[in-house]
């Protein structure tokens, strides 16, 4: 009976962790130092969030860029609204309708310097 106790506890604990973490975001697009110029990778992930998002038309498109620390806030915030507008633009290329995207740039990540930062998040939700 302890053991089944202690086995309901923590499957429990660990669904409650689960539900607890942020969503990560379902597609990255990376760029490279003080760029906004998307890559064939780049152009890659865009095609499969637009392909996704075609698939669930009665959702929205959520789109986010940031910036690794490099620069100075007010060209990074600059830099990530470009950044969103060009992943926007192709998601639109690529038969997404703007009405369902919404955009923004929120500059730096706070994160370390490097890729990982220079981003640009796709959430597709509902």
């Amino acid at each position: 009976m302890r053991k089944l106790l202690t086995a309901l506890l923590l499957l429990s604990l660990s669904s409650c962790a689960a539900v607890m973490q942020p969503a990560k975001p379902g597609y990255l697009v990376f760029f490279g130092e003080h760029s906004a110029d998307l890559d064939p990778p780049a152009v890659g992930v865009i095609a499969q969030a637009a392909a996704a998002a075609n698939t669930m038309p009665g959702t929205f498109v959520s789109v986010v860029g940031w910036t690794d620390s490099a620069g100075s806030k007010q060209a990074d915030i600059l830099l990530s609204q470009r950044r969103a507008q060009r992943v926007t633009n192709a998601l639109i290329s690529d038969g997404v309708a703007p009405r369902r995207i919404v955009h923004q740039g929120r500059g730096q990540t706070g994160e370390d310097p490097g890729v990982a930062s220079r981003r640009v998040e796709i959430d597709i939700r509902s």
